[in-house]
């Protein structure tokens, strides 16, 4: 089954074929104002400078409707749940991006945006400049359309690229982004820990010869205890990265609810907080990082996995089978 088989591009390429034919058109209508208006400043400041802003925002529109056209054919896939270590993980998000990426919404996109537009102001400076103070080289008029010719076409093409990567195509159940940022990063160093199994649950879809990552979930458990004992990463981010851990162990043992405070060799000390969940014993740590400080705190990755080792001690001696 080829791709053409599950994305459609039919649409696309509608708007893709339209979009140099509307281009053309606001290049015409810069030229027939340019000359169809006295040689002033105001004149000018039109043809250079608000001409070319209409232009980056349709391109930007039109890039995005280049995007939002292409339609994926839904379908059946057979799903089957794999469990990997982080590398191999991080080998399929590779090949998965490889085939799929170009329909994903670009995170630096929206600042690509902002810098669009002192592109095209300092193309419509240089413009002119150009014209007031350079003697023609081909004549006016031949000079004035290329000048238009080469600003519309350049701001039109970054308006287009800018546009066509800030968005996504419209399936949320197929194209979802792979795992990534701090809450990942931190899952990944669990793997580093004694006494841990960590890696990722992939969930694999399969449809004819295409393959693709329908969902993916950290996991960890422990070597020795049975997978009802685990441990989860969540990251808080209030002002600064706050990583801590979520021990869980199902109907193995139980705590009572208390809060202890654990010297360890780390730059903060560790704070551990019991309590149960009906079944469930649960087993938080987290870095005790104080209210109050002149610097932004700041969790490192030994010493975060200092915690997990700490943690993974508790859970040890908590579970009873």
């Amino acid at each position: 089954m080829s791709e053409e088989r599950i994305i459609d591009y039919s649409r696309q390429r509608m708007v893709n074929l339209a979009f140099p034919v509307l281009v053309a058109i606001f290049i015409a209508l810069g030229f027939w104002f340019k000359v169809s208006s006295p040689s002033d400043l105001s004149s000018l400041s039109v043809t250079y400078f608000g001409i070319p802003v209409l232009v980056l925002l349709f391109s930007a529109s039109m890039g995005a409707g280049s995007k939002r056209a292409i339609d994926y054919i839904p379908g059946e896939w057979k799903r089957q749940t794999v469990w990997v270590n982080f590398s191999e993980y991080e080998r399929m998000v590779e090949a998965h991006e490889k085939a799929y990426g170009h329909l994903y919404a670009s995170a630096a996109g929206g600042l690509t945006c902002c810098v669009l537009f002192p592109v095209s102001i300092g193309l419509g400076i240089l413009s002119t400049l150009y014209q007031q103070f350079q003697p023609p080289l081909f004549g006016n008029l031949v000079d004035s359309f290329i000048l238009i010719a080469v600003q519309y076409g350049i701001v039109s093409v970054l308006g287009f690229l800018v546009g066509y990567r800030v968005v996504k195509i419209d399936p949320k159940t197929f194209f979802k982004p792979p795992l990534s940022g701090d809450s990942y990063a931190f899952s990944r160093e669990l793997a580093s820990v004694q006494g841990v199994r960590a890696g990722v649950s992939v969930e694999v879809g399969e449809r004819g010869d295409m393959h693709t990552i329908l969902g993916a979930e950290c996991k960890a458990y422990l070597d020795g205890l049975p997978d009802t004992v685990t441990i989860k990463v969540q990251v808080s981010k209030s002002g600064f990265v706050y990583p801590y851990l979520v021990g869980t162990i199902y109907k193995g043992g139980t705590v009572d609810k208390a809060t202890t405070q654990v010297r360890l060799r780390t730059k903060y000390p560790g704070l551990f907080e019991f309590s149960m969940d009906k079944d469930v014993a649960v087993v938080v740590g987290r870095f005790d990082i104080p209210k109050r400080s002149s610097d932004v705190p700041y969790v490192s990755k030994a010493d975060f996995r200092i915690l997990a080792a700490e943690l993974v001690r508790i859970l040890q001696e908590t579970y009873k089978p």
